[in-house]
Order: structure tokens, then sequence, then C-alpha cells
């Protein structure tokens, strides 16, 4: 159930200030006001979403409360799970609380080094190495292949899926929700600049794009969850069960 709230609301002395500074703007075009407002939404949401990281610890945040959530209901105790793409090896560390074996991996050395200070578990391992030729180079078949905020980053998502199917049965995505908002939709026809998430991502998804992006790849969703402005999918492949 949503939030209920008193019909006549507090007034808030900033928001009455930027309203009466909007109506100064009369010099500028509807076009360009629009522009204007999405561009500093834009910015905002960023710095708020950065200054969330500052105000709540690992475990109660909210993004990755739920993301972990999902996660424990899905691993099992007898499971191998690859994370690839761990930078500091905070989800590999919490996925070992409840996994057999986590080997985390990420093509940032000094990451690695961090995670390896920060985390000492007999059951969690960290590898420097290129996830893509991590994949290529390894015999090794996992239960679960974690791909949390990484395919956003990758040149060829399907042909990195594909790999992923070669060496395990399920995969976990997750990846900023470009539906989160309508106002992303705006930006894009807008032709605002500020389209991306994050200023090294190379792919945006929304929700029908990045479902149809698995399926081409050989994976099957069978769950998914739209909370907290990303998108997660939980997949299964048919693959590695003839080995």
């Amino acid at each position: 159930m949503g939030l209920k709230l008193k019909r006549e609301k507090e007034r808030i002395f900033l928001l009455s200030f930027i309203y009466k500074l909007s109506k100064m703007l009369f010099f500028l075009s509807s076009k360009r006001k629009f522009n204007l407002y999405l561009t500093l939404e834009w910015i905002f949401d960023r710095l708020a979403h950065e200054e969330s990281f500052n105000h709540f610890s690992f475990e109660k945040h909210p993004l990755r409360y739920y993301s972990m959530a999902f996660l424990k209901q899905r691993i099992k105790a007898t499971d191998n799970v690859l994370d690839l793409g761990c930078k500091f090896g905070e989800i590999s560390n919490k996925i070992a609380e409840f996994a057999q074996k986590v080997v985390g991996v990420d093509m940032i050395v000094n990451d690695i080094v961090v995670a390896k200070s920060r985390y000492n578990k007999s059951n969690l391992e960290f590898v420097h190495g290129d996830a893509f030729e991590f994949l290529k180079n390894s015999q090794d078949k996992f239960d679960v292949i974690i791909l949390s905020h990484i395919i956003e980053h990758i040149d060829e998502p399907i042909l990195f899926l594909k790999e992923c199917a070669l060496h395990s049965s399920n995969v976990y995505i997750e990846v900023p929700d470009y539906d989160k908002s309508y106002l992303n939709h705006y930006r894009t026809k807008m032709n605002n600049p500020l389209q991306y998430t994050d200023a090294d991502h190379i792919w945006e998804f929304d929700r029908a794009e990045l479902h149809q992006m698995v399926e081409d790849s050989g994976w099957k969703v069978v769950e998914s969850e739209y909370r907290f402005g990303v998108i997660k999918f939980w997949c299964e492949s048919d693959y590695i069960k003839s080995f």
C-alpha cells in the first residue's frame, strides 16, 4: 500500500522559491525551458544517488538490500558462484555467506587488491582479469554467474551472454532501468545529451529491449523485478545441462 499523506502539504521554502524563479524564465522558449528542467533533474538525481552511498551502509542501502534479498532467495547453499565485475567485492562477500563458493573477477587490479584486503573467507576468491577473457580461458562450470551492472559497459553484450551460457545454467542480470521514469523518454524525444546513467555506459536498456536481448542470447528470463531504478533478471539456460 502506498503512502497516505495529508491533503494540505507542508510549505517548503526552497520549492516555492524555485517555482517563482521558473516564472522569471519567460525569455526562454517552451522547448529550451523543458530541456533545461530535464537537465537539472538529471544532475540532481545523480547527485542524490551518489550521496546515498555515503548515507546508507552496504547492508542497509535500499538498492543493495533488495538485490541481495532477491539473490538469497535463488542461490542455494551448494552453489558455486562467479561474480564478474566484482569491483571491491561487496556483493561477492555477501553471497559467500550463503553460497558454497564465490569467485570475484575484476579487470581493475587496484579494486581486486582492495577486495582481498577487506574480505577473507575460506570460500571466497578474488581474481584480477577481464571478464570475457576469464570466461574464454576457464574450463570451470558455475551454478550461477552474477552480472551486476556489467553488461551496460560491454561492447557486444549478446556475445558476452552467449559465452556465459557455456559456463553456467543460471545468470543474474542487474542494470539501470531506462523505464524507471517517463523523464528519460522525454530526454530522448528532446535530444537531450544526458540520456545515460553513467558516463562510461555504452548501453542504456529499457525493459523490453533487455528482455529481447537476453532471449536472443539463448537465455530464458524466469523471474524479473523492477525496483529502485534497476532491472533484475534471473535467467536459465539449458546448454550446460548437456555436460
